[in-house]
């Protein structure tokens, strides 16, 4: 069976304090090497912290420097790692983002394509939509990377799996409410039995500005069972190992993914295109 070791590190970022997270993000690298784990996933905005506020606009450039030092440290310890980080582009727009090095090298970036723009949070003020939905070739998998609200859409996941995704990881920065875990949890199941493969929700805790963030970070396997659950609210790491041969197996049975007609994907193309009339 194909496996693969990934380390959850369900940290407390605090917002603007990039040399503080920049310092747990390697102690995170060098924990998942002593786990031997292949890859290690971080919350969402992990290097400046996520919450509201021009400071996105301050730190922008310390915040990439951090991103430099973690790709060093990630080439030390040979631990591929998806980072989340504020990307610019060549124009000078930022982006939610999430950076994926292998071997030492940024092999690619992926910008969050739904932003959150309610109640405490304003992201479209600071950054701009990502529009694309790679894979990415890592030693071990093809992972496809979501950020937050990126799940509560079911085309996201549904592209990547497409693209031949064989993990999905989903980095997060979401606030606690009454029942929120639970909601969570019933999304990435619903993503899991659409695309039947093994997700990784890996989410920021801990409490600052007033806001809890509640953590709660969770592996599911491709048959769409929670194997792993770390605590709420505090810090956490820990290692799971996911058998990538499972959703293969799955899908002999389950049509949902390799019968997908190119019809019906053109028809719910007009139909949008309908609704905006």
């Amino acid at each position: 069976m194909r496996k693969i070791r990934v380390a959850l590190a369900q940290i407390e970022t605090k917002l603007g304090d990039v040399s503080g997270n920049k310092e747990k993000i390697i102690q995170s690298i060098y924990r998942s090497r002593e786990a031997q784990a292949h890859i290690l996933v971080t919350p969402e905005l992990s290097t400046l912290g996520f919450g509201s506020g021009d400071i996105y606009l301050d730190r922008v450039n310390e915040n990439l420097d951090a991103l430099e030092e973690i790709r060093e440290v990630s080439a030390e310890a040979g631990v591929t790692t998806i980072v989340g980080f504020v990307d610019r582009d060549d124009r000078g727009f930022y982006y939610n983002a999430a950076a994926v090095i292998v071997n030492g090298k940024i092999i690619g970036r992926y910008r969050k394509v739904q932003l959150v723009n309610y109640r405490l949070f304003d992201e479209k003020r600071y950054f701009r939509p990502g529009s694309r939905l790679p894979v990415f070739d890592t030693p071990r998998a093809r992972i496809g990377v979501l950020i937050c609200e990126d799940v509560w859409f079911p085309e996201p996941a549904r592209a990547v799996t497409f693209r031949g995704a064989e993990l999905i990881v989903v980095l997060s920065a979401s606030p606690y409410d009454r029942g929120k875990n639970t909601l969570w949890k019933d999304f990435l199941k619903e993503r899991v039995r659409d695309n039947i493969l093994p997700f990784v929700f890996v989410n920021q805790s801990g409490i600052q500005d007033g806001v809890t963030y509640w953590g709660g970070s969770m592996v599911f396997n491709a048959s769409g069972k929670l194997i792993k659950e770390l605590p709420l609210i505090e810090e956490a790491f820990d290692v799971v190992e996911i058998d990538l041969e499972e959703s293969r197996r799955l899908r002999r049975r389950d049509i949902r993914v390799r019968e997908v007609r190119r019809e019906i994907l053109e028809e719910l193309l007009r139909a949008y295109e309908d609704m905006q009339r």
